[in-house]
């Protein structure tokens, strides 16, 4: 079943009804059924000239408590547990046609570059920049597919600050998450669903250990929930069979963006420092 195939067929049984506006509305998702996904209830009701109220009235008609119940409903339907296997996800993602997929890929990813902009004006977002900058110590960690992401940003923000550590598990304990007394640390962490089994055994750890935790998750990361405060969240993107994740990505160029502004001088004299070095061991082309 497609994403929004359970929302079609709530449309086709509430069709007798509809009013002529909500008409109007099923009109427009039946035409477009990737919107319930990629477009907000304001963009939906400027387009078709009501108002968000009689939005709100049609997905309850159709069974929903409102757009987001409607959304999350149709993701879990299709991107959940049951439907996320990669050996699915790989069946699937060269079973529909080219032009189709590139479209659909399209949309999701402006949805979760927008997704990844709007958490940046959130107070969490200010909250996040605050540690990465304030600590002592920040260690990275990604699991799975996860790892290319923290591998990357690590060495990026090695650029920003000093004592910055890449987080392995080699070890298989993590022995190198051990803040001296009265050191402030912050552990990132990167995990997409099925999400790695050290990811919650890991944050509780930290947090035993008096870290602050932040993780970069997708939006079905639940096992976060009581662990830490400091969960950013990013939609989905399984139209492709490995996930790139573009939220995530945007998120942690941003977050860099974001630290290096807050650090300043000392950041800009750290890169400094750095481009001489370079310079000095011959590492670039001119």
């Amino acid at each position: 079943m497609q994403e929004t195939d359970i929302f079609a067929e709530a449309i086709a049984q509430a069709e007798g009804c509809l009013t002529q506006k909500e008409k109007r509305i099923s009109a427009y998702f039946l035409a477009r059924p990737e919107a319930i996904l990629i477009e907000t209830n304001s963009d939906i009701a400027r387009k078709l000239d009501i108002s968000p109220m009689t939005l709100t009235r049609f997905y309850r008609k159709l069974g929903f408590n409102d757009s987001a119940d409607a959304r999350s409903k149709i993701i879990q339907n299709t991107y959940g547990p049951d439907n996320y296997r990669v050996d699915q996800r790989f069946e699937t993602s060269f079973s529909r046609r080219q032009s189709e997929d590139s479209q659909a890929g399209l949309e999701l990813s402006h949805a979760s570059i927008e997704a990844a902009f709007s958490l940046r004006d959130s107070e969490l977002w200010g909250e996040v920049v605050e540690r990465v900058t304030r600590s002592d110590a920040v260690h990275i960690t990604g699991f799975q597919t996860m790892y290319y992401l923290a591998d990357g940003f690590s060495r990026r923000l090695s650029y920003l600050r000093d004592r910055v550590h890449l987080v392995d598990g080699i070890d298989g304990v993590y022995a190198g998450l051990l803040p001296a007394p009265g050191e402030k640390v912050t552990l990132i962490m990167m995990d997409v669903f099925r999400y790695g089994a050290h990811g919650p055994v890991l944050a509780k750890l930290a947090r035993e250990r008096g870290m602050d935790v932040i993780i970069f998750a997708d939006e079905f990361c639940d096992w976060a929930n009581g662990i830490t405060p400091y969960v950013l969240r990013y939609p989905a993107e399984t139209h492709f069979f490995l996930a790139m994740p573009q939220g995530i990505s945007t998120g942690l160029n941003l977050l860099l963006q974001d630290v290096s502004g807050k650090l300043g001088k000392s950041a800009k004299q750290r890169v400094r420092k750095l481009s001489e070095a370079q310079d000095h061991f011959g590492l670039f082309l001119d």
